[in-house]
């Protein structure tokens, strides 16, 4: 899991797909509606969303195999918290057409973030994530999750024909 200012995100991105993903974050994303926006079609798309933050009892914990999840709120403040997928019961089994397993609510405590403008999370396949919860109150957010296969960004030197 990585999780710091939309700035600092080259100190972890330097490939030039993060360069097509910050173009699209900085000029296009504010202006979308809500829904799935390709980027490189489904190779790196992205999806916008308007929703509520809620409590962790109504919320659902989540991990990805095929794609990276690159979060960014674009208004509001959400909390999510943050689990190893090693040390969690899988309530349902590997739906690879929706590339998602879903989790058991474990008893011990996660690590929780909370993300805001500026901010960015990304979360791998080892990272079991639960997003839209409350950081204090519950309040309506304006999201972007960038899915990016993991191979694209894991791709190591220069060579990506992005």
């Amino acid at each position: 899991m990585i999780f710091d200012t939309i700035e600092n995100a080259r100190c972890y991105f330097s490939l030039p797909w993060w360069d097509r993903v910050n173009e699209f974050v900085v000029d296009v994303a504010p202006t979308l509606s809500d829904g799935e926006h390709s980027i490189v079609g489904k190779e790196m798309f992205a999806r916008v969303m308007t929703c509520f933050t809620g409590r962790r009892e109504d919320a659902i914990l989540e991990s990805h195999r095929t794609y990276v999840d690159i979060q960014i709120v674009l208004d509001g403040e959400e909390a999510i918290a943050i689990w190893p997928t090693r040390t969690l019961t899988p309530r349902t089994s590997y739906d690879s057409d929706r590339d998602v397993v879903f989790y058991n609510l474990p008893a011990d405590s996660a690590a929780e973030i909370v993300l805001k403008p500026g901010l960015f999370a990304a979360f791998f396949p080892q990272d079991a994530h639960m997003p839209q919860l409350m950081s204090g109150a519950a309040c309506q957010i304006r999201k972007l999750v960038i899915k990016a296969t993991v191979d694209r960004v894991m791709l190591s030197g220069e060579s990506s024909p992005l």
